[in-house]
Order: structure tokens, then sequence, then C-alpha cells
């Protein structure tokens, strides 16, 4: 408010608020008054918490491949319990609710990377695409029950209450967690695997076979003396422009993603909670819609076609955002406008994950994987600040900005290597030409004579 009418340049804060109430009854910003010249301390927060789940996400990636993904598992389930809980009892400082809300998103990443490995690696070829699509379906489903949750709470404690209550089973139960057994034996664990191949043959019913739990116990995995790490990413001309262009792309959607996810309600005038709802369960058809079209037009083709869809449509709310026309305005239109934006963002999530899979040899994939979530990350900490210029300065520069994001998505897409059919990487020096030419490579042969046991039992599953 203005404290001299003659002097428009001089403000005082607002020193009493009256919130509306229609769809929350308190949230953390509201009990705080974090609004007027506070509203920055919310997308200060959200930034700080993603900055922690970037910084975890490379420890825990660390971890997971030094200590096991069970203990990565049990340990993230443990921080985000401890995180929430330090949130829930210091709501009312800056701080303290910082501090609790970077713990919990420190082990963010790998609370669910964790069990998406041991399961990866506990599935056959064949199957390893399936496991992917009902993950992250089942991570949609989980972001649509919560935004139910906080419509029926309507209160941020209550809601955080309910939050750790629902994790703290999980994590009593966390050591009936396996262990991969794929881990086990690459670190020479060999009785340990023949163990937990055995709990796992008996829960489905089947037998080890002999052959099997002997070529595990006497079979020594190849040791790999090449040069690992986040190094090995950018060695060679080829193999660190596609690792560039593959960050690239993990950067543009998620930046697009978090933009869209803080949306809810916002760009549509409606409920935010069903707003939240509709475009978490509009992931759902997203990612089996992406891996149906990643098969048919190609990996490259389907994520250049994620983000031209996502520049149309920040294009539409741009203009949406200037327009006077009462059905263009209409909350079900803005809403449909922000669905199908989101279902194209998780489209393009699919892609970049199988593109990771897909163009890192086994080598440097868990490497290639966590530099990628590091940047996704990052990516993820610039969105609060895109979204407040879109409340604080101009209503249309944020839809501006993520069409730009958009455009560099496409454009990083199209120079990337397609990977469909197409004879993928096996070694560090596979990958250094993978996509140079039309021609892909010539393949380094393998030594064959020494099974993987963990494929072996796979095939003798199958027979």
């Amino acid at each position: 408010m203005y404290i001299n009418g003659s002097s428009s340049n001089d403000t005082k804060a607002c020193d009493k608020y009256e919130y509306d109430k229609t769809w929350y009854e308190e949230t953390v910003p509201t009990k705080n008054n974090w609004v007027c010249d506070k509203e920055l301390y919310v997308a200060n927060i959200f930034a700080a918490s993603k900055i922690g789940e970037l910084v975890g996400s490379m420890v825990f990636g660390w971890f997971g491949d030094a200590y096991g993904r069970r203990p990565a598992y049990i340990t993230s389930l443990a921080l985000l319990v401890l995180g929430r809980v330090i949130s829930l009892f210091a709501g009312s400082s800056f701080i303290f609710f910082v501090i609790g809300s970077v713990i919990a998103a420190f082990p963010s990443w790998s609370a669910i990377q964790s069990v998406t490995v041991i399961s990866m690696e506990l599935s056959s070829a064949e199957r390893r695409s399936t496991t992917a699509t009902l993950r992250f379906a089942g991570w949609s489903v989980g972001m649509a029950l919560m935004a139910v949750l906080f419509w029926w709470l309507r209160h941020w404690q209550t809601f955080f209450i309910a939050t750790i209550i629902l994790q703290i089973p999980f994590l009593i139960f966390s050591w009936k967690m396996v262990e991969s057994p794929r881990w086990l034996w690459i670190q020479g664990h060999s009785k340990k695997c023949v163990k937990y191949l055995k709990q796992i043959a008996k829960e489905n019913k089947r037998d080890l076979s002999v052959e099997t739990e002997n070529s595990i116990l006497n079979v020594k995995p190849v040791q790999n003396n090449e040069t690992l790490g986040y190094i090995a990413l950018f060695s060679g001309w080829t193999l660190a422009k596609n690792t560039t262009l593959q960050l690239v792309f993990w950067v543009c959607i998620s930046v697009n993603y978090t933009v869209i996810m803080m949306s809810s309600g916002d760009k549509s005038d409606g409920n935010p909670f069903l707003e939240f709802l509709w475009q978490a369960l509009a992931e759902v058809p997203g990612y089996f819609i992406a891996a149906w079209l990643a098969d048919r037009i190609g990996r490259r083709n389907t994520g250049v076609l994620s983000f031209a869809i996502g520049a149309c449509m920040w294009i539409i709310l741009a203009l949406r955002e200037s327009s006077s026309n009462a059905i263009f305005r209409h909350p079900l239109i803005g809403s449909g406008i922000v669905i199908v934006t989101r279902l194209s963002a998780t489209m393009g999530y699919y892609i970049i994950n199988i593109l990771n899979f897909e163009l890192y040899p086994t080598c440097i994939r868990q490497s290639g994987m966590c530099l990628g979530n590091l940047f996704s990350s990052g990516g993820s900490a610039l969105a609060p600040y895109i979204f407040y210029l879109g409340h604080r300065v101009n209503s249309q520069l944020s839809s501006v900005i993520l069409t730009g994001v958009s455009v560099i998505g496409v454009i990083s897409t199209l120079l990337l290597p397609e990977t469909l059919n197409k004879k993928l990487p096996e070694t560090i020096e596979d990958a250094q030409v993978f996509g140079k030419t039309t021609q892909t490579y010539t393949p380094v042969l393998l030594n064959t004579s020494d099974e993987d046991p963990v494929v072996a039992l796979e095939k003798n599953e199958n027979d």
C-alpha cells in the first residue's frame, strides 16, 4: 500500500491478512503470512528442496552402487520420515521448515529409484519396458490420490501427519525388501545372491535349478577395467554430444513439468485439487501412449512430438491470458489445455528415461541416470521462479519462457540418435561412436562363454 499518495514509489508492507478458505483451511504460507512481500519464501522453499534433491540424487546414486540398492532404499525412507516430522513441528519457522524440506527432498529420488532398479534388475529383458511403465503409472496414481487426500483434510498439518503415517509401514517392513541379485553377484556376494534367488523362486512356486546355483557360485563376474564415472560420459566427441543433448532434454522437460504442476488451478480458475487430480491421471495414459509411440515412430520422434505439443499449449495459454472471449476463458478450457500440457510432459519424461537406458552402456548407465536426475532437479529448481514471474511481472511471461524452453527441447531431441531397432552400445567404445554416422558402429563381440547366471535363471524360468 502507498504511504504517501503523492509518492507512488513509497510503499508499506501489508500488516493485515484475510484468506479465501474455499479450498484450503490452512496452508504453510497462510499460517505464516508468506504472501505479498514474503511471497518469494514459497519459491525459495521449493528451490531449496530441489537443490537438496539434486545433491541427494548424486549421493544416493553412488551409495546404491557402493553399498546396495536395499540400504539406499531403507536410508531414503528413514530420511523422508525424519524430514517430514521436522517440517511438521517447525512449521512456524522458515529456517527449520526449509531444513525439514531439504532433508525430506534429499532422498526423494533415491526412494523411488532404488526399488525401480531392483525391480528392473529382477525383470527379464522382455518385461523391463512393462515394469518401467507400471512404475511411472503407479507414481501418477499416487499423485492423484495425494490431491484427493489434501482436498478432504484441508489442513497442511493433518495432511503431513497422514503422509508420515502412510510411510511408516514401509519403513518398518523395509527389512523384508530383497537386495538386487545382479548387484550381489557383481559385487562377489554369490552366496547371498543364491539365497535371495531361492527366496524369490519360492514365492513364485518355482525351484532354482542346480545348474544355475552352481553357475552363480562358481562363475566369477568379468571385472571391468574401464575408467568409470561421470567423466566417462564425456569421453569422446559423440558420447559427449549425446550426453549434453540428453542433459538439455532433462532440464527442458523438468522445467515444463514442474511449472505445469505448480499451475494446478491457476490457469483454469477452477478447483485446484480437481485440476491436480486430472493432471495426475492424465499422466497414466501419457506413459502408455509414449510407450506405444516409441515402439512405432521411434524414441526421437516421440520426444520431438512431446515438446512440440507442449510449445503449442504454452502459446495457447499465453493467448488465453490476454483474451476476453468468455468461451476461451472458461475454466474447462483452461483445465483441458493444462491437462494436455502435462500429458505431453509425461511423454517426454518417459522418453528421456528410455534414451538414458539405451544410449549408455551398462558400465556407465547408472552414472548417466544420476547426472540426468541432477540436471532434472536443477531445472525443477528454476521452475518456481518462472512461475513467480508469471504472477508478479506479467501473466504471459511464464508461458512465453516455457514456449522457448520447449523449442530448445525440440532441437536437442532432433540432434539425438535414434535407438529403436538399433544395436545398442555394450562398451564405452561403442557409445563413443553410436549415432556418429548412419551406420551405428561395429559392435565389440562379448565373451559369452560365462553367462550371467541371473540371465540363466530368467531363461530357466521361461523354459
